[in-house]
């Protein structure tokens, strides 16, 4: 590569970061006026972005995990401590993880705040993604969790709202981030 298409592809890197962080920001910014102050996750493609910038700084507390099912334990924990949290993480771990969100959320009412990469989607075209595309929302109405796709970037002030109705549910509720609205190449 030439050194001038190095620095074009370094420049357009810089700004696709850039813009991707802004909506990170603002998710983060939101997260914290809910009240926010403790976030498990495991990483995502599409939401590292989100957890290296709740992890950049005290306001929310991070706690990385090694299985999704960690995430819902140890927000239904902070629940019973008095501490808003929320889990973060891939679409495929919330298929995986539903079991605990049945016995431990449901059975208990407990309400635990998802923020999940909305893979699958008609934009992502990896092959390895399409069947969480077709089962996870059927999969959601089934168990009567909540949730809500957050498609454009003026939907993220809607956080506070979600976070609350939550908690009046007193169940697991799914907050999607689709591709579009991460700006996410993968």
């Amino acid at each position: 590569m030439t050194q001038k298409g190095s620095l074009i592809t370094s420049l357009n890197n810089d700004l696709h970061e850039t813009a991707h962080m802004d909506v990170n920001d603002k998710i983060h910014a939101q997260l914290v006026k809910a009240g926010v102050r403790l976030a498990a996750s495991l990483p995502d493609d599409w939401v590292n972005a989100l957890i290296r910038r709740i992890s950049k700084d005290n306001q929310i507390h991070h706690v990385p995990v090694c299985r999704e099912a960690e995430t819902i334990a140890i927000c239904a924990g902070a629940f019973f401590g008095g501490v808003r949290a929320v889990a973060i993480f891939g679409n495929t771990g919330l298929l995986t993880c539903t079991g605990e969100m049945a016995t431990l959320c449901l059975r208990h009412a407990i309400p635990v705040f998802c923020i999940v990469s909305g893979r699958g989607s008609i934009d992502d075209h990896k092959v390895y993604q399409e069947v969480q595309g077709r089962r996870t929302i059927p999969l959601l109405q089934a168990y009567d969790y909540p949730y809500r796709i957050i498609d454009k970037e003026e939907e993220i002030e809607d956080i506070p709202n979600a976070y609350e109705w939550h908690r009046l549910q007193k169940r697991p509720f799914v907050l999607f981030l689709t591709k579009k609205l991460l700006g996410t190449m993968a």
